[in-house]
Parts: C-alpha cells; structure tokens; sequence
C-alpha cells in the first residue's frame, strides 16, 4: 500500500520522458515518430497520482471538493494564463487579422477547459493549419480538467455507498468499458462531424487506467517482489519505447481507443514496478531527468506556442535547424522562468478556495477575454485604413458567364459524349480552365453553376436563390442527356449532410448514374 506523502523522483523522470517525446515529435516527426503519445503517458500518471490522493483522503473523511479544486487551480492554472496571456500579445503583432482572431477564439476556448471540443469542431478551408494554432496543444489540459469535474464526484458517490466501494475496480473496469464501446459510434451517421482525436471520452479512458491502478494499490497494495519489479520494469520501459518509436500502431480509427492501452497498460505497470524495482528507477531518478520532469508542465505549455509562432512566421513544416535549436533553448529558459517564478510560488499559496477562484481563475479569464477581443477589434481600423489605399481587383477570367449556362471548349466539337460539369461557385471557378482544355482536346462541355447553390433540392435550412432554383431545375429535366457529369461542390455541415451528400445525388441520379457506370463512362472523360 502507498505510504502517506512518498515523493517519487522517478515519476517525475517518468513525466520527463513523456514531455521530451512530446516535443521532439513537434519539433520533427522523424525524430519520433509517435512523439505524441508522450500526452498518453502525462494522462496515466496524472489519474494515479490524483486519485491516489482522492483515496487516501476519502478513506480517512477528510475530502473537501472546495480543497481539491483548491490545489488544482494554484497547481494548473497561474502558469497556463501566463502562456495565454504571452501568446495572445505576440500574436497580436505576427499573425494576420483572420487568424488572430481564430487565436482570440481557441484561447477563450481554453480558458473555459472546452479547446478539446473547439479543435475537434474547427479546421474549416480557411483555417491556419493544426502546426500554426498556438494554443492547440491545451486540448489536452481540457480534458484532463473535464475528466477531473466528473471523476470526484463518481468517487465520492463510490464511497457513499457500500455495495459500490466493495465493488470499485469493477465500476470503474465498467466504466472505461462504457467509454471504450463509445468509441465505436459511428458520430458522422448522425451528423456529428467531430476530430475524435479530441474527443474527452476516448482520452479519459486512459486516465482512468492511472486511477484503476491508484485503486488497486490503495486496497491490495504492491506484492511483487524487487526481482518481479525489475523484470516488469525493465520489459514495460521497453513495450514504452517501442510503442513510441514503431509507426503505423497509433492511428485511427483504433486510436484514441483501444490501442492506448498497448501504451497506457504498459505505463501504469511501470509505475507499479519502479515502486520496488531499481534499475529503470534509478535511470528515471537521475537528478537531471527529474528536473526535466518537474519541468514538465510549464515546458509542455511553452513548447507547442513557441514553435507555432515560428511554423507562421516561416511558413510551417520543419523549421530550419538553427531556428529548431532556437526554440528549443527557449522553450527551456520559458520554463524555468515560469517554474520558479510562477509555478512554485503560487503552488504554496495559503489561498482558501475562493481567493484562489477570484484571483487565479476569474480575474485572468477577464484579462484573456479582453484581449482577446480588444486587440482583435483594434486590429480591424488597421485592416480597413490598410484596404482604402488600394483598388479594387477583379478578375476578368474568375467567371467567362453571369449565365447559369454555358458551353465552354470547342464549341464546335462534334464529339459523341455530352459532359456537365453542375455545381456552385467552385464549378463557376474551373470555368477558364474547363474552356481551355476543350479547345485545346477538341471537346466540348456544359458547365452549369450558381453561387451557393447545392446539386440538390432537399437541402435541409437552404433557400435556394433564383439562380440557383434555375440552375436546379434545368438539371432535374435534362440530365439524361449527358454520358459524363462532374460534381462539384462546397460542402457544408450546416448545408448539407457531407457523407449523405452523395448518396442523395444518387439517389437523385440514380438511372443516368447507373447507366454511366456500366458503360464505363464515368471513370474517364475522353477514351
């Protein structure tokens, strides 16, 4: 059984393998290749060590849920509101409006611990992409606070009763069941467009294996002996290893899900066995690996931010090497800074629970908010003073026709097979192009197109415009006509159901389509 109060250094080296995986991985994927399992390794420990305390003070009924949100916002959040704060400021003056705005958006996101459902729910067309996000990597603080709002109360709930508390590893066995089946929800079938990557169910499986394990040492206790450990030991540090390095195991749709435990099961037995093993713990104890796991958490929220703003300021991809050594270095000294200077001192703040609530979480989340939204609209006089310089650009070749309707490529042509290229503005946009290879090829095609028009007529919440009702109608009454036709679209959630999308047309089409394919038509324009 745990005793009271035991530090473990070499759960802190654990938590300097986890961070220096991560960041090596954002730094280059080729220097690990699944780098990012390292957040997999932080969501472990954190769940044994919480719950560990969770426990231990509900066993002794001396629980407070005011105490235990205490220690999380002095231990959590001074440090994630400076990072915000500093980032939010930089890229007030980096980025361009749209994105800073994108920026303000997620750090809001954040703040409130819902920037797991905000990624998962954004990365539309004109995004920035995933590695110019600042603030992306604070998903993974969201769900570990989302999982920390819920698993208290279950606990607490545990203990009340006595049938569950007898009976507690197989509620929580049953639990990170339920949760794994969730997995396995087919979410785009019912409309839900979400990156599961994200998703808080499938990441608080692998916490609750931490807390699984505080569970089973609080009531068995550790009877392996030093020999066992350090066979266990030794084999897990190398299943973790692997699991970090061997591409091709960690991908959708089995993870998030039921290939983290390949890695997760792995991790929670390591802890067990450094408990009473030596070698992997003294190589884990080394005082210069547990520095960079007490580190950890500043350096892991310093990292993502410093090496986005350098991924947008030269273009994303892998950053030269002198800039990658730059940002490593600085990353370091961030974290050491905000270590002792913030981390440290407001973790031994004798604040009672509302102090802490009024002046570490209410008065930051009004500084972040109004940054957020002051710089952005301070930015737009900017934008506007800037655009009044300049004329307007049109572009004679965006668009050959207002018609909804027009022939385009050698009009001439007297080839057999009859094409239509039907969609919105994007079909409207290859209109230059579609010209030019028909006479260029010697063929001849139909190109029927309206803005923000859908190829169908059941779009639910879509009013059709009368260009667009125009466009439809001459579809539904001569599509027969055509061997070949090309769809092409803007698709949107709140338009259209995007994998249904097709099916409809289909459906819609269904006997020319048919028809087309068997006679081998579609597959290719010219033969």
């Amino acid at each position: 059984m745990l005793k009271k109060n035991t530090y473990r250094p070499d759960i802190d080296g654990l938590r300097a393998l986890a961070v220096l995986a991560v960041v090596l991985f954002h730094l280059s994927p080729t220097l690990l290749p699944n780098g990012f399992l390292g957040v997999d390794i932080f969501f472990v420990i954190s769940g044994f060590l919480i719950t560990t305390i969770l426990y231990r003070e509900m066993e002794q009924n001396n629980f407070s849920f005011a105490n235990f949100y205490n220690r999380r916002i002095r231990r959590i959040l001074p440090v994630c509101f400076v990072v915000i704060v500093v980032g939010l400021l930089l890229t007030r003056w980096l980025f361009l409006t749209k994105d800073y705005y994108s920026v303000a958006n997620s750090a809001v996101a954040s703040v409130f611990f819902l920037s797991n459902i905000y990624f998962a729910r954004v990365g539309g067309y004109f995004d920035i992409s995933t590695e110019e996000r600042p603030f992306n990597h604070i998903w993974s603080l969201s769900v570990e606070e989302q999982f920390y709002f819920i698993f208290p109360l279950l606990l607490w709930v545990i203990f009340k009763s006595k049938f569950l508390r007898k009976h507690i590893i197989a509620v929580l066995l049953s639990t990170m069941f339920f949760l794994l089946c969730l997995s396995f929800l087919p979410l785009e079938k019912i409309s839900i467009y979400l990156d599961v990557y994200y998703l808080p169910h499938l990441r608080m499986i692998e916490l609750l294996t931490g807390s699984l394990l505080a569970v089973i040492l609080c009531l068995k206790g550790n009877h392996l002996s030093p020999k066992a450990s350090n066979i266990l030991g030794i084999s897990t540090f190398i299943i973790i290893i692997a699991c970090l390095c061997i591409k091709g195991i960690f991908v959708p749709p089995y993870f998030p899900g039921v290939t983290s435990f390949l890695l997760c099961v792995p991790t929670a037995l390591l802890i067990v066995a450094n408990e009473k093993g030596n070698y992997v713990k003294k190589l884990f104890s080394i005082p210069l690996i547990v520095w960079i796991g007490k580190l950890s958490y500043s350096l892991y929220l310093w990292h993502w931010v410093i090496l986005a703003m350098c991924r947008y300021f030269l273009g994303g991809g892998d950053l030269p090497l002198g800039v990658a050594l730059g940002a490593f270095i600085l990353m370091f000294l961030l974290s050491i800074i905000t270590y002792y200077f913030v981390e440290q001192p407001f973790r031994k703040k004798k604040y009672t629970f509302k102090k802490s609530f009024l002046y570490l979480y209410l008065l930051p989340l009004t500084v972040v908010i109004a940054i957020s939204y002051s710089l952005y609209q301070a930015k737009i006089p900017e934008l506007q003073k800037t655009s009044s310089h300049f004329p307007p650009v049109t572009c004679e070749k965006c668009s050959t026709s207002k018609d909804t309707l027009q022939t385009l490529g050698n009009t001439q042509s007297l080839y057999s097979k009859k094409i239509l290229f039907v969609g919105d503005s994007h079909t409207s946009h290859l209109s230059p192009f579609i010209d030019i290879v028909g006479k260029k090829e010697g063929w001849k095609a139909d190109v029927l197109s309206a803005g923000a028009c859908p190829s169908l007529l059941d779009t639910q919440g879509w009013k059709p415009s009368p260009e667009c009702k125009k466009a439809l109608d001459y579809l539904q009454e001569h599509y027969l006509q055509y061997n070949v036709i090309f769809l092409v679209n803007s698709y949107t959630t709140d338009r259209e159901n995007i994998p249904a999308y097709t099916e409809k047309f289909i459906a819609t089409y269904y006997t020319h389509l048919v028809s087309c394919w068997e006679r081998r038509l579609c597959a290719k324009l010219l033969s």
